[in-house]
């Protein structure tokens, strides 16, 4: 069946990939609330913060977040995968991703449009109820990091971080304020 009559709006031509800022935190640093599935937007969330996440502001063009699904016996899964290159790192920011590396870990991106989505956290499969629960085994991974000093002059050096997590649903928007503080690193939710 063809899809017809697709309306787009003008603003829609104009908008950029990639993404701009990422958050990264424990699963357990935030407190979610889902929308209910009767409200007008069905697939956001409202996060708070209980610090603020540290913040990897990227160049453009090396940070992306790519979603699949397939549905097997009935049941749809979804695979995020984060991925995001960070020159000449900084003591902070290797210790910033040797904190999550054992972590179960949640992201907050915004693309260069100011939309911001989150990975890590799904409403979906849950074993409670209440608009705060959410799957608990449903994280993000961090599940590679390779990294390298190149060997010319014109070399970048920095590390490639990639981020997966299995998901009963595509990533939901962020309905809170993001506040990115360029100077202290960091990203808060309110």
């Amino acid at each position: 069946m063809a899809i017809e009559n697709l309306a787009l709006a003008t603003t829609d031509f104009e908008k950029r990939g990639g993404l701009r800022h990422i958050g990264l935190c424990s699963v357990a640093n935030l407190t979610p609330t889902f929308t209910a599935l009767n409200a007008a937007n069905t697939h956001a969330v409202g996060l708070v913060d209980g610090s603020p996440l540290p913040l990897f502001d990227l160049k453009q063009g090396t940070g992306s977040l790519t979603t699949s699904g397939s549905k097997e016996n009935g049941v749809m899964i979804f695979e995020h995968t984060l991925s995001f290159y960070i020159p000449n790192c900084s003591d902070e920011h290797f210790g910033n991703l040797q904190n999550l590396l054992q972590e179960r870990i949640a992201a907050v991106v915004v693309d260069h449009n100011g939309q911001a989505f989150c990975i890590g956290m799904s409403a979906a499969f849950q074993h409670t109820t209440g608009s705060g629960s959410f799957n608990d085994q449903m994280y993000a991974t961090m599940t590679s990091l390779e990294g390298g000093t190149g060997s010319a002059l014109g070399d970048e050096n920095g590390v490639t971080v990639t981020i997966t997590c299995s998901s009963g649903e595509l990533p939901r928007t962020v309905s809170s304020t993001v506040t990115v503080d360029h100077a202290a690193g960091t990203m808060a939710l309110s």
